[in-house]
């Protein structure tokens, strides 16, 4: 079977790997992106904060990725059924959009700029000459000679490890989460709200449609089992403890399905290798809880967009580049990984959690000096 060639490989079809695509095509790179799956992932986050508004307004995307979405300023958060504090967002605040649609619509513009997109299509081998990444094999045989290689292919890459780059996997073990898709209840419309207990649990409510809501609840794992095995009289009960002002949904959760999801941390050693780098989870993944994964994946993409063209060809160049310019986001990502797991591991304590929530995080990526959250205490 023939060999096709062309300027950027972008293995992984989710947000990065589709927002890489957009901008290289639209640079006039000769990019593809090989898929495993028979699409575009649906599973990811629902949420974008104003880092990530903003890369796309850069872009010209923020009209068409707003303009169906929902825009919130505040959440709002509780501590064993007590409102203790509220985050309220400035100029504009964020923007809830199932993840699938909001991958979908960057995708669709990839055509635009030219983009070929291969699915199912899994690798089988990634040959590597005097030390790069030179050419991809597929399972179907085909081979794709690439000047750049991106692993945006998650937590499992298949790019990390041919690139034998080190990984850090922690599973946050003392919870295990389940999300349900359920009608939209009236609290749930008002506000997003997140629940914490002192018995290790946490719900979060927020609206993802004019209809439809998201429920996400973590629990310890000793209670998953008994509880979803009981059946939802028995997680009725045990929410009721806890969430006082989005009871109005317990109705919507007799019906619901639910997934369950593990969620780690990870952390690796380098970047890049050469002229390949990871983007995404393929390079770091923090606790949901800081809400910042999409945002700053969509920040990395639009630097090593910079970087790819700045190169222009020239492998050495390329190295240097990621060097100077891509390796230094692992500080911004270690910081938030480290404040994902102090939230993990505060929550059941009032007092405790407040002392670790860092507004400046949470609300504007990237650490500086903003005023304390008003705490409702």
């Amino acid at each position: 079977m023939a060999t096709t060639s062309c300027d950027v490989a972008i293995v992984g079809a989710g947000l990065g790997g589709c927002f890489l695509a957009l901008l290289l095509g639209r640079r006039g790179q000769r990019v593809v992106v090989i898929e495993q799956g028979p699409s575009v992932p649906s599973a990811g986050a629902d949420f974008l904060k104003p880092p990530g508004l903003r890369v796309l307004a850069r872009h010209g995307l923020a009209d068409l990725v707003g303009r169906n979405g929902l825009r919130r300023d505040t959440i709002r958060y509780y501590h064993d059924g007590d409102p203790i504090q509220e985050i309220r967002f400035p100029d504009g605040g964020f923007l809830i959009r199932p993840y699938r649609e909001l991958v979908e619509l960057i995708y669709t513009s990839c055509a635009m700029a030219g983009v070929e997109f291969w699915f199912d299509a899994g690798i089988d081998d990634l040959a590597t000459g005097e030390g790069r990444p030179a050419e991809l094999t597929l399972h179907d045989g085909r081979r794709l000679h690439a000047g750049v290689v991106i692993g945006a292919d998650g937590t499992k890459s298949a790019v990390r490890q041919a690139l034998a780059i080190e990984q850090c996997t922690m599973p946050y073990e003392r919870v295990l989460m389940r999300v349900a898709t359920v009608p939209l209840s009236a609290s749930v419309a008002q506000l997003n709200r997140l629940y914490f207990s002192s018995d290790g649990w946490f719900t979060y409510f927020y609206p993802i449609s004019r209809d439809e809501a998201r429920v996400f609840v973590g629990l310890p794992p000793e209670d998953d089992k008994e509880i979803f095995q009981d059946g939802i009289p028995a997680l009725l009960d045990e929410l009721k403890k806890f969430v006082t002002d989005s009871s109005d949904t317990f109705n919507h959760l007799q019906a619901a399905t639910w997934q369950r999801i593990k969620v780690s941390s990870l952390r690796v050693e380098a970047y890049h290798r050469g002229n390949a780098a990871l983007l995404g989870s393929a390079a770091f993944a923090c606790h949901p809880m800081t809400g910042m994964g999409m945002s700053y994946t969509l920040r990395d993409a639009e630097i090593l967009a910079d970087v790819i063209c700045a190169a222009g060809g020239d492998a050495e160049l390329l190295d240097r580049l990621l060097y100077a310019r891509y390796e230094p986001r692992r500080h911004a990502h270690r910081q938030l990984i480290d404040y994902g797991d102090a939230l993990a591991a505060t929550f059941r304590d009032r007092a405790s959690y407040l002392a670790a929530f860092r507004p400046d995080l949470h609300i504007h990526g990237e650490a500086c000096a903003v005023p304390d959250a008003p705490q409702l205490v």
